[in-house]
């Protein structure tokens, strides 16, 4: 009995380093859950993962391991939904080909023969000008708001025009109150450490079991070049940014005691430049962002051609297989 039972240990131990060697070595842990029934029972185990994408090409695994597996997958896939992903088996395709600098920004450069965008009447040359009533032309205020976004306790260096001349500023980000919305874990079991990005979406790293702690570290680090920061981390830059202004990026507001300011910041003064980058952006890339989504998703887009503007209906289609 003696020798049973160390054997049973042994082998749920090898079972447990082939699973962390795996998830290390493919880097693909998002959910990690380790069932103790599984454990237990001695049951095989299954693997369920569900691979998903979002505009900016950020891609993430759902990954569940053993009986309570599949459900808590396909949990961490709906909550990353609601974060801008895509299944992708259920991503759609316009057939569209859009330029992203120069005179080509927001141009479209390609259309795919026989794609949705061929058949919706879209061709080589117009210009993108909104995607569901909603202009692609990014506006300074946008732009700011990205490259603001960051850690409490990190510096930001901004060039501000107050008074009718530059100045550069320096503002340490304070902590900030993360709004409201981040996801929740689905039971007691299951660990969820919150994400979230500049446009204020969460994404969910979840975990479960004994690699928990390894899946929330492994995904943290996987989702930070994304531009996802831990929601605990969040910093505060002590000033508001008129967003609606096409003119210019023009402060609405300036927290009291900030660092902003202390420097003598005032409602009204301009950003120019964030980190010594004046504010550019991309109308190719805004239009690309508003037209990702699934297949047979209809969107309206708006494109000039020869200085008259028309109305297409789009459709995205099933994304052909390579």
């Amino acid at each position: 009995m003696h020798i049973q039972t160390e054997k049973r240990l042994q082998d749920k131990a090898i079972t447990l380093g082939q699973i962390w060697r795996r998830s290390v070595t493919k880097f693909r842990v998002l959910l990690f859950v380790v069932s103790l029934l599984g454990f237990g029972a001695g049951q095989a185990f299954g693997q369920f993962e569900t691979d998903l994408v979002n505009s900016e090409g950020a891609t993430a695994p759902c990954v569940g391991i053993g009986p309570v597996g599949g459900p808590l997958a396909k949990k961490c896939a709906d909550m990353l939904a609601q974060a801008g992903f895509v299944r992708t088996s259920e991503l759609g395709y316009s057939g569209l080909t859009i330029g992203t600098v120069n005179t080509d920004d927001g141009v479209i450069t390609a259309v795919d023969a026989d794609s949705a965008a061929a058949h919706a009447g879209l061709e080589k040359g117009d210009l993108i000008v909104s995607v569901e009533g909603k202009p692609v032309k990014p506006t300074p205020g946008m732009m700011v708001e990205k490259a603001v976004f960051g850690r409490k306790g990190d510096a930001l260096h901004l060039t501000v025009r107050h008074a009718g001349a530059n100045q550069d500023v320096s503002v340490v980000r304070s902590a900030e109150k993360a709004p409201p919305g981040a996801p929740k874990a689905p039971n007691m079991f299951i660990v969820v450490k919150d994400l979230l990005n500049w446009r204020g979406q969460f994404l969910p790293c979840m975990g479960a079991g004994p690699l928990a702690p390894a899946a929330l570290e492994l995904c943290t680090n996987r989702f930070k070049p994304n531009g996802f920061i831990a929601v605990k981390e969040l910093g505060s830059n002590g000033f508001q940014i008129d967003m609606a202004r096409e003119d210019g990026a023009f402060i609405s507001s300036v927290d009291p005691n900030s660092d902003m300011a202390k420097a003598g910041i005032q409602p009204g003064d301009e950003i120019l430049a964030v980190e010594g980058h004046p504010l550019t952006g991309s109308i190719g890339e805004e239009a690309k962002a508003q037209i990702f989504g699934k297949a047979g998703d209809q969107l309206h887009i708006k494109v000039s051609r020869n200085a008259t503007e028309t109305t297409v209906v789009l459709q995205l289609a099933a994304k052909p297989q390579n």
